[in-house]
């Protein structure tokens, strides 16, 4: 099998079927060994560059990652522990980012090992070829890149399903660097678990939550603008429920306060996915209710604003009527005026003569076919009737 192996200075490089086992030092002597002049081994003490973001291609990231972890107080035994990785792409393509807290409380060691494992499964999965790693945990790195041997199975049993993730890529590039530079990926993995602040180092103190009742860690409780406070996992639960209902933009849950929570305060204590639902519900209030609309496929279902959609269709030449328009999303033609998909066969005020139970597009080309074909529908039973002989007269049976 092909190896691929570059030796850098607090880098590891490495390719096609990954087996990392940098030289030893009893190796460099035994290289030393076979020159006949001293000078011809050079030390390559310079850094290997990293690209750059603005370098970076498609298929390409620059992944940071963090696992955090937090005892319960009182109860080291007892905690919790998330992870949060984020992987910055070329110019213009969108970050890859992922946060999750676990379902089981680890060390905190452990917890960067899941998070790099779950970021190289990510990667992969964008179509990610080549991933350019940083971290702070020696412990990983020296693991990871000197194949150290640990008396830990677990963490032996995480560096091979991290190799195994990293045989899938083109290239793989693991750097240790400051704390400092793993905020982002700190700040998700601390939202993730709950924790919304982090106290002076020794101070651990409760605080009674408002909504549970529940005595919380000071780590996990949110101060509004209003001064009332709340733990994080009660305002995350009420805020995703008032997003589910479109009751937005949402007030403090305490009775009788009229304060409205900001963005970025919701920011601080919900989860990415949650974050973005509230984004686009906020949107959705922005546009009136009687200028809001959907688009009328199932499978599409955009909002989009009458007014706007409106002033597109007058401009648009690919119908005749102004109230036919194609939808951005799924560009299919939907009725402005009717809400419905296009009705090509007959006019706006055609379709809302129809009863509302037959107004789908079988009933619609079922009522062209019975034009043409000169069919009535009976008054009682409101079925189509064709005359073949006889009076007009129409009998019920």
């Amino acid at each position: 099998m092909a190896e691929l192996l570059w030796e850098m200075e607090g880098q590891v490089l490495f390719g096609d079927e990954i087996h990392v086992n940098l030289a030893r030092e009893e190796d460099e002597e035994e290289f030393r060994s076979c020159c006949e002049d001293d000078e011809v081994w050079k030390e390559n003490d310079e850094p290997v560059k990293v690209e750059s973001k603005d370098d970076l291609d498609e298929f390409s990231v620059k992944m940071f990652f963090k696992g955090i972890s937090m005892t319960g107080f009182g109860d080291s035994s007892v905690g919790l522990s998330g992870i949060g990785v984020v992987m910055e792409r070329a110019a213009n393509v969108p970050v890859i980012q992922v946060q999750k807290r676990l379902d089981f409380y680890v060390e905190e060691p452990v917890a960067d090992y899941l998070a790099l494992m779950d970021g190289l499964v990510e990667a992969v999965q964008n179509n990610v070829r080549r991933v350019y790693a940083f971290t702070d945990s020696e412990l990983l790195y020296d693991q990871v890149s000197n194949e150290e041997k640990l008396d830990m199975p677990l963490l032996v049993a995480l560096r091979e399903r991290i190799l195994e993730h990293a045989g899938n890529l083109e290239a793989f590039v693991l750097k240790l660097v400051p704390t400092i530079d793993l905020d982002r990926p700190s700040k998700l993995a601390q939202v993730a678990i709950g924790v919304v602040s982090f106290p002076a180092k020794g101070v651990e103190s409760l605080e009674t939550c408002s909504i549970c009742c529940d005595d919380k860690p000071s780590v996990m409780m949110i101060a509004m603008k209003c001064s009332h406070e709340f733990c994080s996992h009660c305002m995350r639960t009420y805020v995703d429920g008032k997003i589910q209902a479109s009751q937005v933009p949402i007030r403090c849950p305490q009775l009788r306060c009229k304060y409205y929570i900001s963005t970025a305060e919701c920011k601080s204590f919900l989860p990415l996915t949650s974050f973005e639902s509230l984004e686009k519900a906020l949107e959705e209030a922005n546009i009136l209710h009687s200028d809001r609309f959907y688009c009328p496929f199932p499978n599409c279902s955009v909002l989009l604003d009458r007014s706007e959609c409106s002033s597109a269709s007058e401009s648009s030449s690919s119908q005749s009527d102004n109230s036919c328009m194609e939808c951005p999303v799924c560009k299919r033609f939907i009725c402005v005026d009717c809400g419905v998909p296009w009705h090509s066969s007959m006019s706006c005020e055609e379709f809302q003569n129809l009863p509302l139970e037959e107004r789908d597009s079988a009933d619609i080309t079922l009522h062209r076919l019975a034009q043409n074909k000169s069919w009535r529908r009976c008054q009682q039973c409101r079925r189509m009737i064709e005359l073949t002989q006889g009076c007009y007269h129409m009998t019920c049976w």
